[in-house]
């Protein structure tokens, strides 16, 4: 079944602006090239007769073609019959005995996904879990099965995550299989081929053919390191290698700072034909403008059911940077309760800044910093919301509630579901005309704010901070410790857009304009006098806020404390 591929000359169905002549001396020259190459005892014979679909596939044309061209009638008509001694004919099956065949349908299997039970044992503990196994009509993929196993128990993969890489790879297997070309026969020549073909079949855009050639390239990787190919595909620097220096790999690597979900980055040896560092999923979604923000806030407050839950749902997002399911952990005992005022307050009368602990994603145990003017609006919504305390009565019975439960409730009273969450908010996305966003997104445009924030500052003190400053780290880590966030690393993609948008011609990077400025903190100042309205002793402060007058809105702040302290 394997050629080497200068014998399976593929291209793609269509070729435009060729003349039929050209055409026709481009098959001619591709069919002599398989006759001088090809094992007569490989191809595919019927009733004494070559099959014509076989070379047609390796050519590019139709099996019509070989019968209509003379040229290409005569060539295929002499080599058939002289060779027609090393011919194979496929036997019949009305010679098998009927009682022991089972009939199967016409059309072959394009490869189905099984997801088999596996028992992993080490000494006297056992681990058992589902792996996703490609099969044929002829068996099972042993390469495809072995590799799925290695993701599902070597790597941290789910087996959601496995089954997807595995169809990924059935899409590759399936064209390799169809062209009868063995695993070490694949170079990059042919992963071109394969990327041309998904394009002229129409069946993949851009970014699926890229994942498609990573999901590839992950695959030759492993299979590499595990022996079944020697020196295949580039997986560590070429001076581990004993080959020399000219050596070209037949599967090419890059080793590159990939950026994946979230901004998270990390280093691995990348396809080339996939433009590198290039292909990544942040970038992909929309972050909100301020406008947008804005707008965004209007809509989610005009759906009147749970319309103060939803409207703290996206302040959590939008001022912590919290993700969905970290705002779900939250719990009423997170906070001081609302009765108890003071505890909102330092002794100079601001608001504290309170730590929340949250699990983060990938990193375990964590502190979330929240605003305080937002946790008392969510100390306010648990005293007082209505429409919880309804979910909370059907839940209880009418009991008295302890203060240890989550603070957004499910329609049953248990913990929201996040798929739940993001349904909900896709619903107020879309309303707002905001386009390629989710509630996702309100985390990216509180990262992004930090960043610009830091620059500001920066730039304001004559600091430069260019593409290829020092201070690129330091604004990183600076927002870092504002939003309790760990990993610089992880928000180098948000710099480096933010740096891009803000390059002047001649490499520096500009401050933001007094326009912008305001515009980013009209947000802030809506969303605060949003929140005050609700408080008819406040509107004064909501009054000061909307004049920009800050020093006397800070006055009355400490005034209304010092009346609220009396009180306590």
């Amino acid at each position: 079944m394997g050629e080497d591929l200068n014998t399976v000359a593929i291209v793609a169905p269509s070729m435009p602006n060729v003349s039929n002549q050209a055409r026709g001396l481009m098959f001619r020259e591709r069919l002599d090239d398989i006759l001088k190459t090809c094992d007569p005892a490989e191809v595919p014979a019927f009733k004494n007769r070559f099959s014509r679909k076989w070379f047609a596939d390796r050519i590019g044309c139709s099996p019509s073609t070989l019968t209509t061209n003379p040229r290409l009638r005569k060539a295929l008509g002499i080599w058939e019959e002289k060779n027609r001694k090393k011919m194979v004919n496929v036997a019949s099956r009305r010679e098998d005995d009927e009682t022991n065949v089972v009939a199967l349908p016409r059309r072959k299997s394009a490869g189905r996904i099984y997801r088999v039970p596996v028992t992993l044992m080490i000494g006297k503990n056992s681990s058992e879990k589902i792996v996703p196994t490609l099969v044929w009509e002829d068996g099972l993929d042993e390469w495809v099965g072995n590799y799925a196993r290695h993701l599902t128990f070597r790597s941290p993969n789910g087996t959601s995550s496995v089954e997807e890489t595995v169809k990924k790879l059935r899409d590759f297997r399936r064209f390799q299989r169809e062209h009868g070309v063995r695993y070490e026969h694949v170079t990059d020549d042919f992963l071109i081929v394969f990327q041309g073909t998904m394009e002229a079949r129409g069946r993949a855009r851009a970014k699926r053919r890229d994942d498609l050639i990573s999901a590839v390239h992950d695959f030759f990787k492993w299979a590499d390191d595990h022996g079944l190919l020697v020196n295949h595909i580039q997986t560590r620097p070429k001076g581990e290698y004993n080959v020399p220096d000219d050596y070209q790999f037949p599967i090419s690597s890059e080793w590159a700072l990939v950026m994946g979900r979230h901004g998270k980055t990390y280093e691995k040896w990348v396809s080339t034909l996939t433009g590198g560092t290039s292909q990544s999923t942040y970038g992909l979604r929309h972050t909100p403008t301020s406008d947008e923000v804005l707008h965004l806030g209007e809509v989610v407050e005009t759906h009147g059911r749970h319309r103060i839950r939803n409207k703290l749902i996206m302040d959590w997002a939008l001022f912590t940077g919290a993700r969905v399911s970290e705002i779900v952990q939250l719990m009423e005992s997170d906070l001081p309760p609302f009765d108890d005022i003071q505890a909102f307050f330092e002794d100079d009368n601001t608001l504290k800044v309170f730590e929340v602990g949250i699990m983060r994603k990938n990193r375990g145990k964590s502190m979330l910093r929240v605003p305080g003017d937002l946790a008392l609006r969510t100390a306010e919504y648990i005293a007082h919301d209505k429409q919880r305390a309804m979910i909370i009565a059907r839940r209880d019975g009418g009991l008295r509630r302890n203060s240890s439960g989550p603070i957004f409730l499910s329609e049953k009273g248990g913990t929201f579901d996040t798929d739940s969450l993001s349904r909900i908010f896709r619903h107020f996305f879309k309303k707002a005309g905001i386009k390629k966003a989710n509630i996702h997104r309100l985390r990216a445009k509180f990262i992004t704010e930090m960043i610009e924030f830091q620059l500001d500052r920066y730039a304001n003190g004559g600091i430069d901070v260019d593409p290829t400053s020092s201070w690129q780290e330091t604004v990183l880590v600076s927002a870092c410790q504002a939003m309790g966030h760990s990993h610089p690393i992880s928000l180098q993609p948000y710099l480096n857009e933010i740096l891009q948008k803000r390059m002047t011609k001649d490499g520096k990077i500009e401050p933001r304009s007094v326009e912008a400025r305001e515009q980013s903190l009209k947000v802030l100042v809506e969303t605060t006098k949003e929140r005050l309205v609700h408080h008819p002793r406040l509107m004064a402060l909501a009054g000061l806020i909307e004049k920009k007058e800050f020093d006397g809105a800070l006055e009355l702040v400490s005034d209304l404390h010092a009346q609220l302290k009396e009180m306590v």
